[in-house]
């Protein structure tokens, strides 16, 4: 395995999902939030107690307070989440808020269900000889979970801006077999080194917390310029709610209304989440085809939150 570039910290600007100063203590980060919480007052279904309430109840678990700190979640996290089995023994043991946040919400379930939909469109997508990329990489689940028993010298590429994340996933490849052979950058997904490298790219979680459409069209025209004439892209989007755009696509008799109003207090008046770059499928489409990608493809989650779109690079 080989490493390349340099390492920024946890609080490096350009870390967009979970950028945060340590320096700031995790009752001070409480109090803010519950100053918060009293100014905006009662919610329908929730009034600020009960709100209050789930603000100490999300302060006693280690993943609340690391969303109420980073306003997002980082590559070990997210893996957890995905990677979660309801009904497991660690699902047994889950209680409270913690059970909500693994199990309930339907954004966890629209995610373990996004994860499941990539590792299958994925593993398709393998050859011998091929070269995947995973930009931003995190853990690099979506690509070391897949079945490459049936295929020669494969090689694998995580980029990322998290050095904590490169560092973790150093440590995960180091005993495994050569094949695929992994190789590891630090560098911003806007200014990939691959240049026509690569003949499949995934990425998830970058483009969420980005509300910026013109920068994300460039980051999609990034992902062009890394591909291989007739690479392939995998990626996916958040869809508007209801609440937000008469274009939503959400299909509501897959959501528990009582889930999705709890994870509005959680996620929205409480943590106030960084991950709120809502788009429909047309406008991902247009800036799929705007940065030059074609033969575009969504495959749906089952409540339609989460969308992978698949799409090529001509030639």
């Amino acid at each position: 395995m080989t490493e390349s570039a340099s390492s920024p910290s946890i609080s490096d600007s350009r870390l967009i999902s979970h950028s945060m100063s340590d320096a700031v203590t995790d009752d001070a980060l409480r109090e803010a939030a519950a100053a918060r919480i009293r100014a905006a007052g009662d919610l329908p279904g929730a009034s600020v107690d009960r709100q209050l309430a789930l603000l100490d109840a999300l302060a006693q678990t280690e993943l609340g307070r690391f969303l109420l700190r980073h306003r997002g979640l980082d590559a070990a996290w997210t893996q957890r989440l995905v990677s979660h089995k309801p009904g497991s023994a660690a699902s047994v043991a889950l209680t409270g808020i913690e059970k909500d946040l693994y199990e309930r919400l339907p954004a966890t379930c629209a995610t373990r269900e996004r994860y499941g939909i990539f590792r299958r469109e994925l593993q398709a997508l393998l050859r011998s000889g091929a070269t995947l990329a995973s930009v931003p990489c995190g853990l690099m689940g979506d690509l070391l979970s897949l079945d490459y028993r049936q295929y020669d010298d494969v090689s694998l590429i995580g980029i990322d801006l998290d050095a904590a994340a490169l560092a973790q996933v150093k440590a995960l490849t180091s005993e495994r077999e050569p094949n695929p052979r992994v190789t590891l950058s630090c560098e911003d997904a806007w200014a990939l080194s691959l240049d026509g490298r690569a003949d499949v790219l995934t990425s998830n979680g970058l483009n969420i917390y980005e509300p910026d459409d013109a920068r994300v069209t460039d980051l999609y025209r990034s992902f062009l310029r890394a591909l291989k004439p007739g690479g392939t892209l995998v990626t996916s989007f958040l869809t508007p709610p209801p609440t937000l755009s008469a274009e939503s696509p959400w299909n509501m008799e897959r959501v528990d209304p009582a889930a999705l109003a709890l994870q509005f207090v959680l996620f929205v008046r409480i943590v106030d989440v960084r991950w709120s770059a809502f788009r429909t499928h047309e406008q991902t489409r247009r800036q799929l085809e705007e940065a030059g990608f074609a033969e575009i493809r969504f495959v749906d989650d089952s409540a339609r939150m989460f969308p992978t779109v698949i799409a090529k690079r001509p030639g």
